[in-house]
């Protein structure tokens, strides 16, 4: 991607997560993007196919930064997976804490049912592709799915609460923290009642 292609699209971003501040998704127009961006609708189109796409963009990015950082702890036979599952939380929400606007509209469903969906799915696949793989079990297709989508909405309404509520309790280290602890013990007990 170019420097200009790349310029226009940060603007672009930047102009929704002004306007997301006081207004949801549906509510902004393209032409107060633009304005706001100082971009032409041409420019708009050429780089997105909507408002949405704006977003969904920059979840993509985020999710896949988050990922390159897991992905180097995965082989490490010394992290346990209670800190592998803290690691891959505490990813995710430093890369939200860089456009926590932006990200606050698609974890709340201010941006619309797309954003969420493409949550879910981000989701759900972090947990059956990289924490599931922690636990060396075999598990089935049906039990595959319905621990990532139960672990899937569990971690994006423990996302959401931390990023609707500003107080210092709930740092970045106190919420992975906390999920490293529940998700492990969770699936354990899961495997203990279904072996």
């Amino acid at each position: 991607m170019d420097l200009r292609k790349r310029r226009s699209q940060e603007k672009l971003q930047v102009a929704l997560a002004h306007h997301l501040q006081k207004q949801t998704i549906d509510e902004i127009t393209i032409g107060e993007l633009t304005k706001t961006a100082g971009v032409s609708r041409q420019t708009f189109y050429s780089n997105f196919d909507s408002k949405q796409s704006i977003l969904l963009s920059r979840i993509e990015s985020m999710f896949e930064k988050s990922w390159v950082k897991t992905e180097s702890f995965i082989q490490n036979a010394e992290i346990g997976r209670e800190e592998f599952v803290e690691i891959s939380m505490r990813n995710l929400l430093e890369e939200c804490e860089k456009d926590r606007i932006l990200m606050r509209a698609a974890f709340t469903g201010q941006a619309g049912i797309q954003c969420l969906s493409l949550l879910k799915s981000l989701v759900s696949r972090l947990i059956s592709d990289r924490i599931l793989f922690q636990f060396n079990q075999n598990f089935n297709a049906r039990q595959l799915d319905t621990i990532a989508d139960f672990y899937a909405g569990g971690i994006i309404g423990v996302v959401q609460g931390w990023l609707l509520d500003e107080t210092p309790m709930k740092d970045i280290s106190s919420v992975a923290r906390q999920v490293g602890r529940l998700v492990p013990h969770g699936l354990d007990g899961y495997l203990s009642r279904t072996n």
